[in-house]
Formats: C-alpha cells, sequence, structure tokens
C-alpha cells in the first residue's frame, strides 16, 4: 500500500490508475477517494521518503550565511561579474571550494549563461552582479528570462542610502531602491541590510524562483550586512524547495477528454511548461492517440517533436485543417496567442482550452471556455487515462485513423515542399542559409543542444525534440539580443557531456562576443556558428514591410554592418577560441567538420559563415556615410 503511494505522490501513478490499485488491494471505492485525498494533504507518509537533514545554526559574516545556504540549497555554480561593494561575500567563498565562479566579462553575459544553465539542468541557477550599474546591465537578459519563466536567483551588492548620506558610489538615486531597476522582470525583488537575515532571504528566493511558475528573483545585500558578524540557521533545500504538482479537478478533465474525443478537428498547442515538467513523451502519446495536430506558440523550447508527422508548427488562422480551422484548442502549458491590435481579439477556435499552472496566461486575451490549473506532465497523465475510460479500443482506433489521414498528409506535403524549396539554394555561388542549415544538421550530433539566436536563420533540416536521437532547441520566447553565446556556455556547463552548439546571427554575436573569453577560460567546448551576412536582417524586414520611403529607396538605415567588416574569427582567436571562416559552398562542409570535431575534443571552437542575405531589400547595400574627421577646423 506504502508502495502505491510513493508511486502517485511522485508522479508515476495517476490518480486512476491509483484509485484502481486501492480498490484491487481492498479498499471500497468511497474509501480509496478519502484515501487519496489524505495523501495528496501529506497525510499518509510515502515509505522511505526521506526526513529532511537537520537545520543547524551558524555563526560568521552575513555572506558567509548566504554562501552557507546556497551550498545547502544544492547550488554548485555561481555565474559572476564581481565588484568591489561585494567584497565580503567573494570573501566567504575562499574556503568553499564547492563553489565555483564562472566569470563573464559582462553582466548581461553572465545573466544568459545562468538562464541557459537552468533550461537544461532544470535547476535554479545563482547569479551574482555588481551593484546599481551591474543591476542596470543585466536588463535585456533579464527581460529574456522574465519572458520564459526561468528560476533565476539574482544577488547583488548594495550601497545603502538609509544609513547617512544619500549620495553614494555605486548606489540608487536619493528617495529611491536598486530594486526599482528591473522590478518588473522579476516575480519579486527585494533588499537586505541585516546580516543576520541573509540565510533567511536566500532561502526565499530559491522557493521563489523555483515554485511554478517559474521567474528571476532579485536580492540586493548591503555591504554591511554581508559584513556583519551574525549567527543564523541554514535549511537544507528539502526545508524550504516547493516541488508543486497539483492535480487536475476530475469533472474538469473528464470534460476535456470529452472535447478532444467528440471534436472533428482539434489540435493541441504544447507550449514551455511541457519541457519544465517532463511531459514530452507523454504529449506525444496523447497526440498519437488521438490522431491531432500537435502545435507550438510562443515557446523558449521545442516542446514536441518537429520532425513528428503529426507536427505542424504554429496554428495559422484563416488556413485550411490541420494549419487552421479548427473547432477546438489546447493550450497545453503554453503562453496566451496574444494580438498584436485591437480589436485583433480574434477566436483561434469556436472552443479554446487552457492547462497548466500560469494562471496569468490563461484567458488573458483570448476567451476559454474551460481551464485546468494544474501540473502540465500530471495532467496529462491522467486525461490519456481519461480518454481511454470513456471510449472503446475500437472507437478510439476509428477517430485516431480518420484524424491521422489529414494531418499526417497535410504536415508531410508542407515539410516536403519546405525541404525542396530549400535545396533549390543548394547550388547558389554563394552560402545560402538553407544550405548551411542543411550542413550543420549533418556536421553536428544527433543529440546536440543547439543554442539558437538567429532570428532569420533557417532550421527546417533541424530533427528537434526530447529523445537521444534528436537534437535540443535551446531558444527564448524574449527578443532581447545579447543572450545566444551565455545560453550556450550554461548549457554545456549544465551537460558536459552533450555537444552544445550556439547558432547565431552577426549582429547578435555582437552583444555578447566577451563570452568567447569564458569558454577559453573554463574550457567550455562550445561551436560557435556565425551566420554572417553583415547585416541586421530581422529589422530590415520590418523596415521592408512598413513599405515607406525606405522600402521606395532602398535606403535602410542603420542596417549595413559593412566598412568595416568585423572579423569574427580573429575576434574570437583575442580572446583564446580557436576558429575559421567559411566563404564558399566548397568550404563550407569541411569547416564545421572540422569545428564539430574539435569541440568533441573538448575546446571551443568558432565558424564565421558569409551568407546571402534575402527577403525584401535584400540586394541593399546602402547606409549613410559619415565622418568626424571631416568635420574637423583643426587638429587638437
Amino acid at each position: 500500500m506504502r508502495k502505491l503511494v510513493w508511486q502517485y505522490l511522485e508522479g508515476n501513478l495517476s490518480r486512476r490508475v491509483f484509485l484502481q490499485s486501492l480498490v484491487a488491494a481492498g479498499l471500497t471505492t468511497s474509501a480509496a477517494r478519502s484515501f487519496a485525498e489524505a495523501a495528496e494533504r501529506g497525510e499518509e507518509r510515502a515509505p522511505g521518503a526521506p526526513d529532511a537533514a537537520p537545520a543547524y545554526t551558524f555563526t560568521g559574516t552575513g555572506a558567509d550565511l548566504l554562501a552557507e545556504q546556497i551550498k545547502a540549497a544544492g547550488t554548485r555554480f555561481l555565474f559572476t561579474n564581481p565588484g568591489s561593494v561585494e567584497v565580503a561575500f567573494f570573501d566567504a567563498l575562499t574556503d568553499r571550494s564547492e563553489l565555483q565562479i564562472i566569470m563573464g566579462l559582462h553582466e548581461g553575459v553572465v545573466l544568459s549563461m545562468a538562464d541557459g544553465y537552468h533550461k537544461v539542468a532544470g535547476e535554479p541557477a545563482f547569479v551574482n552582479v555588481h551593484a546599481v550599474a551591474g543591476t542596470g546591465q543585466i536588463g535585456g537578459q533579464m527581460f529574456n528570462a522574465h519572458r520564459d519563466g526561468s528560476g533565476i536567483f539574482i544577488t547583488a551588492g548594495l550601497s545603502d542610502i538609509t544609513k547617512f548620506s544619500d549620495d553614494l558610489h555605486l548606489a540608487p538615486s536619493a528617495g529611491s531602491n536598486q530594486t526599482n531597476i528591473n522590478q518588473q522582470f522579476t516575480k519579486m525583488s527585494w533588499e537586505v541590510r541585516n546580516g543576520a537575515t541573509c540565510a533567511v532571504a536566500a532561502r526565499r528566493a530559491y522557493k521563489l524562483t523555483s515554485t511554478a511558475p517559474g521567474g528571476p528573483v532579485y536580492v540586493g545585500y548591503s555591504r554591511d550586512a554581508l559584513a556583519d558578524k551574525v549567527s543564523g540557521e541554514i535549511w537544507p533545500k528539502e526545508s524550504f524547495m516547493i516541488d508543486a504538482r497539483p492535480r487536475p479537478a476530475a469533472d474538469k478533465l473528464e470534460a476535456l477528454a470529452r472535447m478532444l474525443i467528440e471534436a472533428e478537428r482539434p489540435t493541441v498547442i504544447f507550449g514551455d511548461e511541457v519541457w519544465k515538467t517532463g511531459a514530452q513523451a507523454k504529449a506525444v502519446e496523447l497526440t498519437e492517440l488521438l490522431g491531432m495536430a500537435a502545435a507550438t506558440g510562443q515557446q523558449a523550447l521545442q516542446n514536441f517533436p518537429t520532425h513528428h508527422p503529426q507536427y505542424i508548427g504554429r496554428v495559422r488562422r484563416g488556413e485550411a485543417y490541420p494549419f487552421g480551422n479548427q473547432d477546438l484548442i489546447v493550450q497545453m502549458g503554453a503562453r496566451d496567442p496574444g494580438g498584436m491590435r485591437i480589436p485583433e481579439v480574434i477566436r483561434m477556435a469556436p472552443t479554446y482550452v487552457a492547462v497548466g499552472m500560469d494562471t496569468e496566461m490563461m484567458g488573458r486575451t483570448h476567451p476559454v471556455d474551460l481551464a485546468i490549473v494544474a501540473d502540465v506532465n500530471t495532467s496529462l497523465s491522467e486525461l490519456i487515462d481519461a480518454v481511454k475510460s470513456l471510449a472503446t479500443d475500437e472507437r478510439l482506433e476509428k477517430i485516431r485513423s480518420s484524424r491521422l489521414s489529414v494531418v499526417a498528409g497535410a504536415a508531410a506535403e508542407r515539410r516536403a515542399k519546405l525541404e525542396d524549396d530549400a535545396r533549390k539554394n543548394f547550388d547558389n555561388a554563394t552560402i545560402h542559409p538553407d544550405r548551411l542549415d542543411y550542413e550543420l544538421n549533418q556536421a553536428i550530433h544527433p543529440n546536440a543542444i543547439v543554442a539558437s539566436e538567429n532570428l532569420t536563420g533557417k532550421s527546417n533540416f533541424m530533427n528537434f525534440g526530447y529523445r537521444d536521437d534528436q537534437k535540443m532547441h535551446l531558444g527564448s520566447n524574449g527578443t532581447s539580443l545579447g543572450r545566444g553565446i551565455g545560453n550556450a556556455i550554461g548549457a554545456q556547463i549544465a551537460a558536459p557531456d552533450r555537444q552544445v552548439v550556439v547558432s547565431i546571427g552577426d549582429g547578435s554575436t555582437m552583444y555578447s562576443s566577451s563570452g568567447f573569453w569564458t569558454m577559453a577560460r573554463y574550457e567550455v567546448p562550445v561551436l560557435t556558428i556565425v551566420w554572417n551576412n553583415r547585416n541586421y536582417q530581422t529589422v530590415r524586414h520590418g523596415f521592408h514591410r512598413f513599405g515607406g520611403r525606405m522600402a521606395e529607396t532602398g535606403h535602410y538605415h542603420g542596417m549595413n554592418l559593412t566598412n568595416p567588416n568585423i572579423d569574427y574569427v580573429g575576434l574570437a582567436a583575442s580572446q583564446g577560441v580557436s576558429g575559421e571562416r567559411a566563404e564558399s559552398p566548397s568550404d563550407l562542409a569541411a569547416a564545421l567538420k572540422r569545428g564539430s570535431q574539435t569541440t568533441l575534443d573538448g575546446k571551443p571552437y568558432l565558424v564565421e559563415v558569409l551568407i546571402d542575405k534575402y527577403g525584401g531589400g535584400a540586394e541593399s547595400t546602402w547606409y549613410r556615410d559619415y565622418s568626424v574627421a571631416a568635420e574637423r577646423k583643426r587638429r587638437a
């Protein structure tokens, strides 16, 4: 009996199977339900469930308390760009070699490293940045982490303007708080001015950042709090980390199961809560059970295999089923679809359902007919059971076959067309992005992690998914540039046994190129592929779509990245990362192969690939020339 409780509480048994097992063990149906409810309240203890290790009192500086609590929370890596305000904290690390610093040369890169680490490791990441200025400089990457709900505990030193003067070096402005700077991108931000509360604040931060829905948490520790001689309790992570996996309401789950069975043209949009809860296999199982279309929306991770025969990409309003014209859409752990302009509140389907833990993403701009607040992994497991209990095997097979003939055929036809159109560009005299996509997919490991910051790059040939023979797509739902290189570094630290590739545009590279130094310093064997079209192509596309004078004249302001051309191979080499440039199709495959092998041998490597521009305004090389030197009236 206790073994059943353990399996149920760990999420290895659905509620339906748990109840059936209890009845089979001799309980009545009502007794089984009461027993299950008691287990869910924690009144029935699972066998072998570990008792939390005892808390202990530690005496030292406030910074010592913080470092001890970080250790007790299970953190090993501290992503940081250090500063003098945090001197007591770094002093506390001196005799704690189990806490490994990973240093970056800019706070933005540091935060993106932590973001990549969290997304791959699935555990909270720890960051320390420098006081008020460093806090400001993480803004762009904190925005991305906030959009993705990434579990990151961010600390910073604090020059306290409440003790005497309110005009201090590296301090918030008079009348302001340091937390004001990035508060909108955190679940919570606060300041600590008492050394005895350093560990308490850390526990609170870990709990908040790791509890679904996740998100960054920020704590500013004052210089005095970190240096104070104090005593305080250190708790094991089991005492304060919350593993929240609520089960779906049975009546709502049954209603959804009936909708899925009875619909004619259903589609499920799988979001990042699928990946975060480890529910990818169950997402595939449900989709295959009912023969329906699987889609993705606004996401950071690839939550459904891209080469699965039922995968359709994004839902497209106005197209025929399975790509559009659904009669039922289920938003499974995904973001609200949103809208650009009022009155663009258009129903995507006559019936719309949202499932997940992030209630802010339910009914935000799109009306819902049914909302289920629950853990996505548990919900999928129990939804599969509910579907099977409501229909016979024969009926389910009939439903599956009828839908699959439409979904799989249309999806296969569209994928074949994408690949056929791409292959037409393979023999261009210069390297087309389609050719680079194909060759890169061939050159890297089938299970590589691909950190992508390449908004107009191609990925039609990349087989993204969750299995050992599929690549992991590591991206962001945020659009602040500068994350790709840091994300790749963090991912490689989290998964040292997997190949990690950063696929990045030339413009994006310049936002975070100091990350090459970190790769070299810590021997992080990331393969960097710079897609160099010497242009801000994503923005140019937007300028061209506007259809104004820039489109008429071909004069796109600020888009051309030549004169001078940036030498990305030299840029990486100056920081200790070797590389090469591929300038023609005949160079490409061999360069990628050499780069891939170098990283498999344990060293970082960069391949700069000169690629064609495409889309509106691709032929433009214009920029408005200007010389400051020519303006001089005398030479000073």
